[in-house]
């Protein structure tokens, strides 16, 4: 195997064993984690004053089919987690909104998972996790772009066969 290749699979071995480690555990009891995913991206966008999100931002954002999404969306509206707002613009536009109740619950929830960063942090050191952080960010952001790429060339071929 070539040099490269050798290193392509040194960085899957890497990401599948963190991949593995993450999703292997139950980072937070109160909530699955696709609902700590939702209610983190509504909680920033809560105290950035940005624009409500719809179902369809988050499932843009998160990577979620829309049936998957409305059973997590439902599921924290049971709970008294969100709430759906129709906008008072566009009939057809329906805002998800974290609650008075549900803002406490997921900041506790939050702080559940940040132990972990801060157990590497104390472990790690600082500058190597900034370093880590920044590389994180840049791969996935790259990964981003290439499974993009990957997926119009699949249309296109698709369409190709048609």
């Amino acid at each position: 195997m070539t040099e490269n290749g050798n290193l392509s699979e040194e960085l899957l071995d890497g990401w599948l064993s963190m991949s593995m480690s993450i999703w292997n555990e139950r980072l937070v009891t109160v909530m699955t984690y696709n609902e700590s995913m939702v209610c983190n991206l509504l909680y920033k966008q809560k105290n950035r004053s940005g624009s409500p999100l719809t179902a369809t931002d988050l499932c843009s954002k998160l990577q979620i089919r829309k049936p998957q999404m409305n059973v997590i969306l439902n599921r924290l509206e049971k709970d008294g987690m969100i709430l759906r707002k129709r906008s008072v613009e566009d009939k057809r536009k329906v805002f998800i909104l974290l609650t008075e109740k549900g803002v406490p619950i997921y900041e506790a929830a939050h702080r559940e998972i940040l132990r972990l960063p801060q157990a590497l942090i104390s472990r790690l050191g600082e500058e190597k996790c900034r370093v880590f952080a920044g590389m994180m960010k840049e791969v996935s952001d790259c990964f981003c772009e290439l499974m993009q790429a990957v997926n119009t060339q699949r249309g296109q071929m698709a369409e190709e066969r048609i």
